[in-house]
């Protein structure tokens, strides 16, 4: 049998109230009689001195004797029979053991327990000892009786209705407490079912509150990655389309006999074959550097004759379309970084690649080299027509292209900001971009300045 958490949260409330109370009840009760006890024996005390004061009052009235002594009390006791406090019966024993006053029902014959024995004292010393049966307190333990049944009534049913209330109040906070499971439950359903667009509402600051944000960010980020996932099944499948439609084209006029094969018509298929194992090599690299996977063999390298080359690789194709590139490296900066230079020059020659294929003809790109607190700042900055606020976020995504008028021509295969990203985060650096439309494009990677012995490091 299937006991949710609320019944057993419940249940535990439950039997902690029932305990307490029980436990309440005794000890109530325990408490009201050992009060009642404890005014009973005070006034059975304070009776029996009253009545060793007076017999010690009548025997010195005779003379220190006993004589007449029992037939003063017995006129006492004439006088007081109204009363429901009187003795059953009075003895009087001397220090030799003798009876010298008895009063009230016959020796032997009471059938009440001695209640009381307390010493007779004159002029300070002991002269006898009087045994008291039946004080007479049999009204106030009636009292006491009747005023504990009263007491134990109320204190019974007061227990049990706070003990409803607090049922109650129990069964309330047992399910308001178990709300937000059941809620984290429904969510959970939810995401089995596919939807992963599911958030709890958060209501609370504590424990629950966060279990319920925590599990909105992860329904966030299952819903991101998801879309992430479907956007590069739908882009790689896009990818692969074009050059093997092509392909598949140039293929099949060979086999109608259309075209003959000469090695001139097998150059555009050779070019696809390479863009295509260029975009498998890439997505291969992206996938290794996201989950922490990408072999570095890292190096003590100079940037600045490392950048100094790479823009040499560039200046031809530059001159040709009338731009000017340019390096610059800051005044006494530190250089020298700890770096793969193959994956750094993987990520140098896409952002000036990048920069060359945006940036107009008579335009502009500077790479500038500098020290920015602990790190080594590597700017790549151009003049090309800049880019747009919306898409800024999205620029290092893969298969991410600004505008929708690049052609693959322009825009690549859209893999190489994502790379350039992931391989700078590999070295523990980082990339930022700054860029509005009109103004052109600056790139800048940080990266950990190398504070080491630069000897035995490539340039």
């Amino acid at each position: 049998m299937k006991i949710s958490v609320t019944r057993k949260l419940f249940a535990i409330i439950a039997a902690l109230i029932i305990c307490m109370s029980g436990a309440f009840f005794v000890l109530a009760h325990e408490d009201l009689e050992r009060l009642f006890q404890s005014y009973a024996s005070q006034a059975s005390e304070r009776n029996a001195v009253q009545w060793a004061d007076l017999v010690s009052y009548f025997y010195e009235s005779e003379g220190h004797s006993w004589k007449h002594v029992s037939a003063d009390l017995e006129d006492v006791l004439a006088h007081a029979r109204a009363r429901q406090d009187l003795p059953e019966q009075l003895v009087v024993v001397n220090h030799k053991g003798q009876s010298v006053v008895e009063i009230g029902t016959p020796l032997g014959q009471h059938d009440t327990n001695l209640d009381a024995t307390i010493p007779i004292i004159d002029d300070g010393r002991q002269i006898a000892t009087m045994h008291i049966y039946g004080l007479g307190l049999e009204g106030l333990y009636q009292i006491e009786k009747t005023v504990l049944h009263a007491m134990t009534l109320a204190l019974m049913w007061g227990v049990i209705i706070a003990a409803v209330l607090a049922l109650l109040t129990g069964a309330l906070m047992a399910r308001r407490m178990t709300r937000p499971l059941k809620q984290i439950l429904k969510a959970i359903k939810q995401i089995t079912a596919g939807d992963l667009t599911t958030q709890i509402p958060v209501a609370t600051a504590d424990e629950f509150g966060e279990v319920a944000s925590a599990f909105n960010q992860m329904t966030q980020q299952l819903y991101a990655t998801e879309e992430a996932r479907r956007h590069l099944v739908a882009d790689v499948a896009h990818e692969l389309r074009i050059p093997l439609t092509i392909m598949q084209g140039q293929l099949e006029l060979v086999q109608q006999g259309v075209r003959t094969v000469k090695p001139q018509d097998l150059l555009p298929l050779h070019d696809e074959v390479i863009r295509l194992s260029r975009l498998v090599q890439d997505l291969h690299h992206l996938s290794l550097a996201e989950v922490g996977k990408l072999e570095l063999h890292k190096e003590r390298v100079d940037m600045a004759m490392f950048l100094r080359r790479i823009v040499d690789n560039f200046e031809v194709e530059a001159i040709d379309h009338d731009i000017q590139l340019t390096l610059r490296v800051e005044e006494s900066a530190n250089v020298w970084a700890n770096v793969d230079p193959d994956r750094m020059t993987q990520v140098c020659v896409n952002l000036l690649g990048n920069a060359l294929r945006y940036t107009p003809d008579g335009g502009r790109i500077d790479v500038f080299v500098a020290n920015e607190a602990d790190a080594l700042l590597l700017a790549f900055s151009d003049t090309g027509p800049g880019i747009d606020a919306d898409h800024l976020p999205f620029l290092f995504d893969r298969f991410y292209r600004g505008d929708e008028d690049r052609s693959r021509q322009t825009g690549g295969t859209g893999l190489g900001l994502a790379i350039a990203k992931e391989f700078v985060e590999a070295h523990d650096g980082a990339i930022r971009v700054e860029s509005s439309p009109g103004t052109g494009t600056t790139f800048t990677v940080y990266l950990p300045l190398f504070k080491g012995d630069a000897t035995n490091s490539c340039g």
